[in-house]
């Protein structure tokens, strides 16, 4: 996972960036750039990082990821057969349409809806189906057409009512370029790291900061600390190999990380409010 700031490519002949991507080895680096992005998880599955929070993607997944908001992607490793990241994506600035646009009495509920995308929504099916039905034409279209099916698209999510919000309340983001070159490294190490016995000294180390340093920094980039990051990877590991593997709860505790068990169902309770057995039993099927 590295933190870096992303320079969208203009697009020729549009006012916005319609693009897909995607691949077995998936990973979007930890970044930021100040377009609004609509993002739509085709297929695949894996780890997701949306300002404080962390979490997991699925296929199906749409999400609504305001300007300036850190976000990562990365397809699990190894990912089971088949199920190969593919996602597309639009992305804009919504002061290139000017501010009275936007505060036209019929854009309110769109006005409103770009505030709250500040702490990135997602829209799980039923509520995000119109919008991807605008995406589908979109792809095909061009010109004033293409224009028009992206604002039904926003109108189409503002009417919905099932939206999640990702990072907390409190979340406010605030990366320097300087900043990020450190967390670009920190975070890459976390991330091929996490399941081992981390310590965060050797984390420090790698962004060239004091134990005392790093800990402020990484709480103020990433919205927590350093162990509450890791322990949320961890879990969410966790619910992966619950729902894909009969591992028992003690053997997935220790491939995530965890020395006993009692911690794991400790922690696990805490993050997602049930245990991994109750968890397991949830699961459909």
């Amino acid at each position: 996972m590295r933190m870096v700031f992303e320079k969208v490519r203009d697009s020729e002949g549009a006012s916005f960036a319609f693009r897909g991507v995607g691949g077995p080895d998936f990973a979007c680096p930890y970044h930021t750039h100040p377009e609004v992005e609509l993002l739509h998880i085709v297929a695949g599955q894996g780890h997701l990082v949306v300002g404080d929070h962390v979490g997991r993607y699925q296929a199906g997944d749409l999400m609504l990821l305001g300007g300036g908001l850190p976000h990562m992607l990365c397809s699990d490793d190894p990912a089971p057969s088949g199920t190969a990241t593919r996602l597309r994506y639009v992305q804009f600035r919504p002061e290139d349409f000017g501010d009275r646009f936007w505060r036209l009495r019929e854009l309110e509920p769109l006005a409103r809806l770009l505030a709250h995308s500040s702490r990135g929504l997602r829209f799980r099916d039923p509520a995000g189906a119109p919008a991807l039905d605008c995406m589908d034409r979109m792809e095909a279209a061009s010109g004033a057409t293409r224009l028009l099916l992206m604002v039904s698209a926003l109108t189409r999510l503002a009417e919905a009512t099932q939206e999640q919000p990702l990072a907390s309340p409190g979340y406010a983001p605030s990366v320097t370029h300087r900043d990020s070159e450190r967390l670009d490294r920190a975070m890459a190490f976390i991330g091929r790291h996490f399941t081992e016995g981390l310590s965060l000294a050797q984390v420090a180390a790698q962004a060239g900061l004091s134990l005392q340093a790093f800990s402020r920094f990484f709480h103020k980039l990433v919205g927590m600390t350093y162990m509450d990051y890791v322990l949320a990877l961890r879990v969410s590991m966790a619910c992966r190999l619950l729902l894909e593997t009969d591992h028992g709860a003690s053997e997935v505790a220790f491939q995530v990380g965890f020395n006993n068990l009692s911690n794991f169902n400790r922690q696990f309770k805490k993050l997602k409010g049930t245990t991994p057995r109750d968890y397991r039993k949830q699961l459909p099927g």
